[in-house]
């Protein structure tokens, strides 16, 4: 059978030859197109090494000389530090807080700021001054009743457990699975110690899962450093914000309500005041929609669509000429006890043929050009090492899973726009076909 449809298409390639040009040039735009979708789809689904549900952040202002609520008595550093902390425990008491942190700015998911650090994994990588790993650097307070760790939901990237703050924290660290595996090869180093770009020497406090900053990126190396208390300046509100999780069971958007009309108020103490309240995954969309990510994927899946459109109508047309032309065909295998089954069976594998030929022919323009342009990368930072544990990052797999994607997708359309024509014509009784040639 496949013989005989395979003779057919190429004794009918004049008709089919339109339709075979533009599945060539569909498939290979495509691939273009489905590309990005795919890599920042992939991206997105990598498990954020943080549990965002529940979880907010609470944001400071300031108010300055030229603002009516202005103190000018309470401009100086201990009463900043003692209005923060006030802050502080206002949240930490709030009945609805199951867990409560204090976090540098620099420390939120998906924020605007970035901080990053240089580590050593021995004394000889130091005096060379190279042979170091950049990684991101997050700092977290442990003091007023703040646990970040458990604020954050994250994990013990051995035991899967919670992590454990240490007594003091002073030369300690805490890093991620993907920066221990950078420094040691191992994420059993619990205990070793790394030394800063300041030549200080640290001690690995606990090995935590991977880390995403940006939920459409891949994790970054990360460090976190401890710190016992804030410290007190004028620039408290550009460098400190809260992070608090509500409790199981408690209703998100009453709290937000009470939080707003109750709580918000309570929390202008001194020249400081309650900038917003945001839930992390609100600041997620946020951030995607200012990096332009939203953007991409709204673009993406509207050239998607297009594409779409145009192979389905090209399907339909062609096939919907192709089964008036061979009306007398049709009419002939009815009257010889074809079903509609095996009519609609005939037209399916001619298009599955015409596709799959397509997609052929121009699988090695696409690994040409995969091959000279690139894939479609997330733009991070210029020290970032892909992780090839992730598909996106090796060019074999990356180019199958899109190829496979398109061809599966390409293919869906084709077919559906094939069995709209040829459906209607296997309804056409067989004297009505051969009457009508």
């Amino acid at each position: 059978m496949f013989t005989f449809i395979f003779h057919q298409l190429w004794n009918q390639r004049r008709q089919n030859g339109w339709i075979f040009l533009e599945l060539l040039v569909a498939g290979f735009f495509l691939w273009t197109v489905i590309d990005p979708v795919a890599v920042l789809t992939a991206n997105h689904r990598i498990d954020k090494g943080y549990n965002s549900d529940r979880l907010y952040l609470v944001e400071v202002g300031a108010y300055d000389a030229t603002n009516g609520n202005y103190r000018a008595e309470a401009d100086n550093d201990s009463l900043r530090k003692a209005a923060y902390e006030r802050m502080a425990r206002t949240l930490r008491e709030l009945p609805e807080v199951g867990s409560f942190a204090i976090v540098y700015l620099q420390s939120i998911p998906n924020g605007v700021t970035w901080s990053g650090t240089q580590l050593f994994p021995d004394t000889a990588a130091v005096s060379r001054d190279n042979g170091f790993v950049h990684a991101q650097q997050y700092r977290f307070i442990t003091g007023d009743g703040s646990n970040p760790f458990h604020t954050y939901g994250m994990k013990d990237a051995l035991t899967g457990g919670d992590l454990k703050l240490p007594a003091d924290p002073r030369d300690q660290v805490f890093i991620s699975e993907r920066l221990a595996q950078r420094l040691f090869g191992t994420s059993d180093v619990t205990g070793r110690k790394v030394y800063g770009g300041n030549r200080s020497e640290l001690t690995v406090a606990g090995v935590f899962a991977n880390f995403k900053h940006r939920d459409y990126e891949q994790p970054y190396p990360l460090a976190i450093s401890l710190e016992s208390e804030m410290r007190a300046s004028r620039y408290m509100h550009w460098q400190y914000c809260f992070a608090i999780r509500l409790k199981d069971g408690v209703d998100a958007a009453a709290f937000e309500r009470r939080f707003n009309d109750e709580v918000k108020p309570m929390l202008s103490m001194g020249n400081y005041y309650c900038d917003r309240l945001e839930t992390f995954n609100r600041q997620s969309a946020i951030y995607a929609a200012r990096s332009g990510v939203t953007n991409k994927l709204r673009l993406q899946y509207s050239l998607t669509g297009f594409t779409i459109l145009c192979v389905f109508l090209g399907m339909v047309g062609t096939f919907w000429i192709r089964c008036n032309a061979r009306r007398q065909e049709i009419g002939v295998m009815c009257s010889m006890g074809a079903s509609r089954r095996t009519i609609c069976r005939q037209f399916l594998i001619e298009s599955w043929m015409l596709v799959t030929i397509a997609f052929i022919v121009v699988l090695p323009l696409l690994l040409h050009h995969a091959w000279i342009n690139g894939f479609y990368v997330m733009e991070m930072n210029d020290e970032f090492v892909s992780d090839p544990a992730y598909w996106q990052n090796r060019f074999g797999a990356h180019f199958c899973i899109v190829s496979l994607l398109t061809y599966v997708l390409l293919l869906a359309v084709a077919l559906i726009g094939t069995y709209i024509p040829v459906l209607r014509a296997s309804r056409t009784r067989p004297a009505e076909a051969l009457r009508d040639e």
